[in-house]
């Protein structure tokens, strides 16, 4: 099992998310591994087999980061508490990929970026162990002393 799919399936347990089918897949973790992992996806590869894709991580951060949200995303990187964000914020700063992932995973808008809001702080921190990115990813903002 890839370190992506673990950490999102155990954000879904935590978050009381059902997963459903043979693979333990679900519309959100799907979802959720097509804005991380978008070119494994593409290419049809299993949960098992998706890993996390740095250029793929850097751009939802940088998204957020550029939304005026670097200081919750920190938060989700650094060992301390996760701080939330709005469904609507993560709808801002996405755009035009909440559609795209709304169609391909058959989630309702609306309901989509709950769940996104809901999952990706628990997700994120739980890819980027002891507070640390992978070395190819890094936000531009530094962290608060």
């Amino acid at each position: 099992m890839s370190f992506l799919n673990d950490a999102i399936n155990a954000a879904l347990r935590d978050h009381n998310v059902p997963q459903v089918g043979t693979s333990g897949s679900s519309s959100v973790a799907d979802a959720l591994r097509s804005l991380l992992a978008p070119k494994a996806r593409q290419a049809g590869l299993s949960a098992e087999d998706t890993h996390v894709e740095p250029d793929a991580l850097q751009e939802l951060l940088a998204r957020l980061e550029h939304g005026g949200y670097g200081d919750v995303v920190r938060s989700w990187i650094d060992t301390g508490r996760n701080e939330p964000i709005e469904p609507a914020h993560v709808d801002a700063a996405l755009g035009p990929n909440v559609a795209e992932l709304s169609h391909t995973s058959g989630i309702p808008r609306e309901t989509l970026v709950q769940e996104l809001a809901r999952l990706l702080p628990s997700v994120i921190d739980r890819l980027t162990p002891q507070g640390k990115l992978p070395e190819t990813v890094a936000i531009t903002t530094p962290p608060r002393l």
